[in-house]
C-alpha cells in the first residue's frame, strides 16, 4: 500500500477521561538517512480544564519500539522484491533526459526538507520547514589497466543503477565520482550532481584512465577536494566513501594508513567493494579491510565479478541508510500513523492506535507516561497475509473486566471481514484473547469501537461495534452489541441500525457512550450515520441517533434521530463524529459535541422527567353490599429525576392526566360522584403531587369478585412563561400510563387465600353415536366444591357442529346460567356457563345438556366433547376433561349372485366364454365405501384354466380393479377381508362401491383343452364374491349375507369303440357255436339217423 504524503491531510483523534484529554495530530517528516517520509502523530496531554501538561513525541516512541523485540508482538515479513519497476517510473523511456530532470530537481527540492522539532512544532505551522544538510556519497572508482573495458563498464552501469536507486528514496543525497588511475581525476562533483540526469550522462562518459593503482591518493583527494564547500560540500552533511577496486595499491606515493588516519576522515563512513579473486591474497585482503569502516561485515563487500555488483544494491541501500523498523521493503514504523486513534485508561496509561505499522497490520502503542515503558501489541499469530492491511489500531479502547482492563482494538480490514482484537496483561507478557469477526466482506467490522457501562459501576457491560460499509442494497451500516459477562468474554446480541430506506447511510461510523441523558440511572448512546439522506440533500445530510439502555441492555428502538437539516440547512457529513457525556453549557445538563464536514455542533439536550404515578384506595377493599356506598381515591405522581437548583425551570410544567374507572367491564361497577367514568385534571409541579377523589360503588352486580381496574393516563404540558433552560419533556422510554386493581372483600374462612376444591364428573348416554341412527345424546355433568368459596366458577363446553344443541337441564340451587352456543371455528361450537355467580358456594351443581345428531355426515371418527372450569381464585388451576364417542354411519347393503350354479361340457371344443355376475343391494346414503371382491381361478395344478377378459359395471362412482394375490394385501382398505383360493391360483377383480345398487359382471373364458388334461370326468369351479367395509366406522343394519358363490360344474363325456366288440363277439359267438356243436355230438345228438326218427 502507498500513500502520497504531500497531498494526505492532517487527521485528529481525541480521547478523554476524568483526569483530562488526550489529542492527537497526523505530521509528516523524515530524519537524516531515512529514504521514505515518516507520518506519525504528535499528541497532548491536557488536564481536565484544558491545560498543557505534557507533549508527546511519538516518532521517537516508535523509534525506541522499533531497536526493540521484547514485550511486544510483531509480525515477520517477507523479503524485500525488485525496485526494476520504480526505476522505471521513476525515469520512463518516452521522455527526454531534461523533462525527467526538471520532474527530478522540482520534487526534490519541494521533499528534501525536514521538520522542526516537537517543541517548534507545537509553536509554528506545519509548512514552517528549514534545508538538510542531507547526505554525501563519493564513489571512489578503480580505473587501472587491470580492468578490462567491457568490467569498466559494468562499474558504470553500476554506479548509474546506485544513484538512480538511492535517489527513488533518499532526496537529500548527492553523488561525486573520482576515477584513479595513472592520475587522479574528478568525474563530477557533488554540486554538479545536483542535476541528476546530466549526472547520470557523466557516468556513462568516463573513459578508463589505465596505468597505475593509487587507491590511497585517490581517497585523499575525495578528503580535499569533494568535501570542500567550494565544491559542493555542505556542512553537518552525512559523508560516505565507497572505494570500488579489483586489486591492491600499485604505485602509490601516498601511504593508505596515513591516509586513513587524517583528521578529515572523521565523521566520514566508508565502504569498500572487492572485485575479483585478488583479494584471496592477504596483503590485498588487509588493504581492503583498512579502507573500510568497522565493523568490517557491514562496511566490506567482495564479488567474484564486475557482473554481480548490481546484486549489492539492494544491501549497500540498507546499510548505508539503516532505515529504523524496515526489512528490505517492508515497513514498519514509518507510516505507522501512530495516534490515528487515541484512549485514555487513566492519566498515566495511554493507548494509540498505528494502523500504519508492519505494512499497515497496524498495532497498538500502550504508552506510561510515568515510566516512559512503551509496548507494542499486534497479531502475531495469524497468517501474514491475512493480517497484512489489516488496519490493526483504527479504533482503540479499554474495557473494565472483573480481573483487570482489557486492550481492545479493531481491524476493520483484516481477513476483508474485519475483526476486534482482544489483548490481556499477563505476568510477564501480553496474551491475546478469543477475537470478535465481522460476518460480510467489506464491512469495515471493528472500525468503531464503544465500551458501555450501563449501570455506572465501573465494570463494562456492553461492547459495541461499528460496520458502517455493512451493505444490504447500498452501506447502510450496522452495529454489533456484545454482552462482556463476569468470565471477561463477549457474547453476540444483536445488532442495531438505522432507517432502512437510507442508502448509503453508514450507520456505525462514530459510536459513543453519552452518559445518563434521559435521567434513568442508565447510560445511553449516540451512533452516527454521516452519509444519511445524502441522496436527497447533497447539501445538508447526516443523522444522530439516540438509544437509550436499561437493566436489560440496549434498548432495540432509537429514541431520538437527529438529521442535519435539524440543526442547519447547509451542515453536511453530520454525525462522522460524536463524543458526550459533559456539560459543556454549564446548565446542569450533559451535552453532545457532533462532527461535521469544516463544523462541531454542540447539541444541548432536555431536561428528562421520569414520572412514576400512583392511586390509593380508603377502604382498600369494596364491600359486597346490595347499596350504593362511596370510598376515597388519591391519585399521587413522584418525579424519578433529580434536578439540581439551575434546573428549577421544570415548575413551570404541568403533569396532565386521565382517570378512567373500571376499564374492562362494559357494566361499570364504579363511577365519579357526577356519575361520569372518566375524569381529565392537571398538577403544577410546584404544588401537592396528589389529587384526591370520591367514587360510588354502585349495588352488587353479576360480577362482584373481579378486581376493578382503573387506568391512569398522563404527560407533561409546558407552559409559555420565559424559561433559562429548554422545555423539559417526559421520557420516552419511561411509562405514560398506569393501571390499579381496587379488589372486593373476600370470605376465606380467615385465610389469606380461598381454596376452592371441584370436582367434574361426567356420564354420556350412548355409548357410540351411528349418524341416521342416533337422535339425541345427553351429557349429565356433576360439579361439587368441597373447598373454600369459588369465585366467577366458569363453565365452558366445546363439542363438534354435528351436535345441535336443544336445551340443558338446569338444577333449582345452585343456578346454573348458560349462553347460546357460538361457533368457534368451522367444526366446533362453544358454550359457556356461569356456575353460581359470583360465588359457589360449598354445594353440588347436577345438571344435563342434551344434543340432538344431526344427520349430516360426521367429519371425524370421534366425537370430541370437552369440559373446562376455571375460577378467578388466586392459584385456581383450571379442570379439564375429554370425552370422546366413537361415530359410526348407517349403511344396508346385501350381496346377492346373479348366475346360477352352471354345467360345463368340456369334452368339446378349446375355449368357451363364461359371465359371472353379482349385485349388492341397499342403502348408501352417506356412500360408505362397501369392498366387493369376486375371486376367479385361473391356474390349476400349473395349466391355466380359465383368463379374465373385462369387468362391467352400472355406477359410474364404482371403481374396480384387478388385483394379484401378492397385491391384494397391500391395496386392501379395509379389514376383514382373505382370500378363500386354496386349491387354485385366482385373480382377484376388487370393486369399491359408493351407492345404493350395483351390478358387477366379470368376462371369463375356460379353456377347455386345459381342463381336459386335468379333468377326469367331473370338477367344480367355485368364484366367490365377498362383500366387506371399515366396521370401526360404519355399521351394515343388514347384515344377511356378506359372501356368496357361483359353481362351475366341469363334466366330460366317455367316447366308445364298436368295432372291437363287434369282432370279439363273432369271435365268441363262433366258438360258442362249435363248443354246443361238440357238446351235442358228444351225447349222442349226431347219432340218430334222421331216418330212424322219421321212421319213428
Amino acid at each position: 500500500m502507498s500513500q502520497n504524503l504531500n497531498t494526505a491531510q492532517p487527521t485528529a483523534s481525541l480521547a478523554k477521561d476524568a483526569s483530562g484529554i488526550l489529542a492527537c495530530v497526523q505530521q509528516k517528516k523524515r530524519h537524516l538517512k531515512s529514504i521514505t517520509e515518516e507520518l506519525n502523530g504528535m499528541c497532548t496531554l491536557l488536564s481536565a480544564d484544558f491545560h498543557n501538561e505534557m507533549l508527546l513525541n511519538i516518532t521517537e516512541i516508535v523509534e525506541d519500539l522499533a531497536n526493540k523485540h521484547q514485550y511486544y508482538l510483531f509480525n515477520h515479513r517477507e523479503e524485500p522484491k525488485s525496485r526494476e519497476n520504480v526505476l522505471d517510473k521513476e525515469f520512463p523511456e518516452d521522455k527526454s533526459l531534461q523533462q525527467n530532470s526538471d520532474e527530478m530537481n522540482r520534487n526534490r527540492k519541494n521533499r528534501r526538507r525536514r521538520w522542526r522539532n516537537v517543541e517548534e512544532e507545537q509553536k509554528k505551522s506545519n509548512d514552517d520547514e528549514i534545508d538538510d544538510p542531507g547526505t554525501e556519497i563519493a564513489i571512489v572508482l578503480d580505473g587501472s589497466g587491470s580492468i578490462d573495458p567491457e568490467d569498466f563498464q559494468r562499474a558504470k552501469d553500476f554506479i548509474s543503477n546506485m544513484m538512480k536507486s538511492f535517489w527513488q528514496k533518499c532526496i537529500e543525497c548527492e553523488f561525486a565520482v573520482v576515477q584513479y588511475g595513472y592520475q587522479i581525476q574528478t568525474e563530477f562533483n557533488l554540486q554538479e550532481s545536483r542535476n541528476a540526469p546530466l549526472a547520470l550522462q557523466k557516468v556513462q562518459q568516463i573513459q578508463q584512465l589505465k596505468n597505475v593503482t593509487k587507491t590511497a591518493s585517490a581517497i585523499y583527494h575525495v578528503l580535499t577536494e569533494i568535501f570542500n564547500e567550494t565544491n559542493g560540500h555542505k556542512k553537518g552533511a552525512t559523508k560516505i566513501i565507497m572505494v570500488v577496486t579489483d586489486g591492491e595499491l600499485f604505485w602509490d606515493t601516498r601511504n593508505l594508513v596515513d591516509v586513513i588516519n587524517m583528521p578529515e576522515m572523521k565523521d566520514v563512513e566508508r565502504y569498500a567493494i572487492g572485485v575479483g579473486e585478488a583479494f584471496n591474497k592477504t596483503k590485498a585482503l588487509q588493504e581492503l579491510e583498512l579502507i573500510a569502516s568497522d565493523p568490517d561485515d557491514k562496511h566490506l563487500f567482495r564479488v567474484t565479478n564486475y557482473s554481480a555488483l548490481d546484486g549489492l544494491l539492494s544491501m549497500l541501500q540498507q546499510k548505508l541508510f539503516q532505515m529504523e523498523g524496515t526489512k528490505g521493503e517492508a515497513l514498519k514504523f514509518e507510516l505507522a500513523q501512530t495516534g490515528f486513534s487515541t484512549h485514555m485508561q487513566d492519566k498515566h496509561c495511554l493507548l494509540m492506535g498505528a494502523v500504519g505499522a508492519h505494512d499497515w497490520s497496524g498495532g497498538i502503542v500502550k504508552y506510561d507516561t510515568q515510566t516512559t515503558e512503551k509496548i507494542f501489541l499486534n497479531d502475531s499469530h495469524e497468517n501474514i497475509e491475512r493480517a497484512k492491511y489489516g488496519y490493526l489500531g483504527y479504533s482503540v479502547t479499554v474495557v473494565q473486566g472483573n480481573s483487570g482492563p482489557l486492550y481492545v482494538s479493531g481491524a476493520p480490514r483484516h481477513g476483508n471481514k474485519g475483526k476486534v482484537l482482544v489483548f490481556e496483561k499477563d505476568i510477564l507478557t501480553y496474551k491475546r484473547l478469543p477475537y470478535l469477526e465481522g460476518d460480510q466482506v467489506g464491512s469495515y467490522f471493528g472500525s468503531e469501537l464503544c465500551p458501555l457501562d450501563v449501570d455506572n459501576d465501573r465494570v463494562t457491560d456492553y461492547l459495541l461495534v461499528g460496520a458502517p460499509f455493512y451493505h444490504i442494497r447500498g452501506e447502510e451500516g450496522r452495529v454489533y452489541v456484545y454482552k462482556f459477562d463476569k468470565q471477561d468474554t463477549f457474547t453476540y446480541v444483536k445488532y442495531l441500525r438505522g432507517l432502512q430506506q437510507d442508502l448509503f447511510a453508514r450507520f456505525g461510523f462514530s459510536v459513543a457512550s453519552i452518559g445518563d441523558i434521559n435521567r434513568d440511572g442508565y447510560s445511553d448512546i449516540a451512533i452516527g450515520a454521516p452519509l444519511e439522506g445524502n441522496l436527497l440533500d447533497p447539501d445538508s445530510f447526516g443523522s444522530v441517533y439516540i438509544y437509550n439502555t436499561d437493566s436489560t441492555g440496549v434498548v432495540d428502538t432509537f429514541s431520538q434521530r437527529i438529521k442535519a437539516s435539524d440543526i442547519d440547512t447547509r451542515l453536511r457529513y453530520f454525525g462522522q463524529s460524536i463524543d458526550g457525556g459533559l456539560d459543556l453549557t454549564k446548565d446542569g445538563l450533559i451535552d453532545i459535541a457532533v462532527g461535521s464536514f469544516g463544523k462541531i455542533s454542540v447539541l444541548r439536550s432536555r431536561p428528562i422527567i421520569n414520572l412514576k404515578a400512583d392511586l390509593t384506595f380508603m377502604p382498600n377493599k369494596v364491600p359486597i353490599v346490595s347499596v350504593e356506598q362511596k370510598i376515597k381515591a388519591s391519585i399521587c405522581f413522584t418525579i424519578l429525576s433529580n434536578f439540581s437548583e439551575k434546573e428549577r425551570d421544570i415548575q413551570k410544567s404541568y403533569i396532565a392526566y386521565n382517570l378512567e374507572l373500571d376499564v374492562n367491564m362494559e357494566q361499570k361497577r364504579i363511577a365519579f360522584t357526577n356519575r361520569k367514568h372518566t375524569e381529565e385534571n392537571k398538577l403544577r409541579i410546584v404544588e401537592l403531587f396528589c389529587n384526591e377523589y370520591s367514587i360510588i360503588v354502585l349495588p352488587c352486580q353479576p360480577d362482584c369478585y373481579t378486581n376493578i381496574t382503573i387506568d391512569v393516563s398522563y404527560s407533561l404540558e409546558n407552559s409559555d412563561e420565559m424559561r433559562d433552560l429548554p422545555v423539559p419533556l417526559l421520557d420516552k422510554n419511561g411509562p405514560t400510563r398506569a393501571s390499579f386493581e381496587l379488589p372486593y372483600e373476600r370470605d376465606c374462612n380467615h385465610k389469606t387465600v380461598c381454596a376452592a376444591d371441584l370436582k367434574l364428573t361426567t356420564q354420556l348416554s350412548e355409548e357410540e353415536l351411528v349418524v341416521g341412527i342416533t337422535k339425541d345424546v345427553t351429557m349429565d355433568l356433576s360439579l361439587a366444591n368441597n373447598g373454600d368459596e369459588s369465585y366467577l366458577t366458569t363453565l365452558v363446553m366445546m363439542y363438534p357442529t354435528n351436535l345441535q344443541f336443544r336445551k340443558i337441564v338446569e338444577p333449582p340451587f345452585p343456578s346454573v346460567e348458560c349462553t347460546k352456543p357460538v361457533s368457534v371455528n368451522f367444526s366446533r361450537f362453544s358454550m359457556t356457563c356461569k356456575i353460581s355467580h359470583p360465588v359457589f358456594k360449598k354445594s353440588v351443581a347436577d345438571f344435563s345438556v342434551i344434543w340432538q345428531l344431526d344427520e349430516a355426515k360426521f367429519p371425524e371418527s370421534l366425537a370430541t366433547i370437552s369440559v373446562n372450569i376455571t375460577s378467578v381464585n388466586e392459584g385456581a388451576k383450571p379442570i379439564i376433561e375429554e370425552v370422546n364417542i366413537p361415530v359410526k354411519h348407517f349403511f344396508s347393503a346385501v350381496l346377492n349372485k346373479q348366475t346360477p350354479d352352471t354345467y360345463v361340457n368340456i369334452s368339446q371344443g378349446s375355449i368357451q366364454s363364461a359371465d359371472y355376475r353379482f349385485t349388492i343391494n341397499g342403502e348408501n346414503p352417506y356412500e360408505v365405501p362397501v369392498i366387493l371382491k369376486v375371486m376367479i381361478p385361473t391356474e390349476m395344478k400349473g395349466h391355466t384354466i380359465m383368463s379374465l377378459k373385462e369387468v362391467h359395471k352400472t355406477q359410474n362412482m364404482t371403481q374396480c380393479e384387478t388385483l394379484t394375490p401378492e397385491g391384494l394385501l397391500t391395496r386392501t382398505q379395509f379389514s376383514g377381508t382373505k382370500w378363500n383360493c386354496t386349491m387354485a391360483k385366482c385373480k382377484c377383480v376388487q370393486c369399491i362401491i359408493r351407492t345404493d345398487t350395483e351390478d358387477i359382471t366379470v368376462q371369463t373364458e375356460l379353456i377347455l383343452d386345459s381342463l381336459q388334461k386335468i379333468v377326469e370326468e367331473k370338477a367344480e369351479l367355485l368364484i366367490s364374491g365377498e362383500m366387506s367395509f371399515n366396521e370401526k366406522r360404519y355399521t351394515n343394519i343388514k347384515p344377511i349375507r356378506y359372501r356368496d358363490e357361483i359353481t362351475l360344474i366341469l363334466r366330460k363325456e366317455k367316447v366308445f369303440y364298436l368295432l372291437p366288440v363287434v369282432i370279439g363277439s363273432a369271435i365268441g359267438g363262433f366258438l360258442l357255436l362249435a363248443l354246443i356243436i361238440v357238446i351235442m355230438w358228444k351225447v349222442g345228438f349226431f347219432k340218430r339217423s334222421y331216418k330212424d326218427m322219421r321212421d319213428e
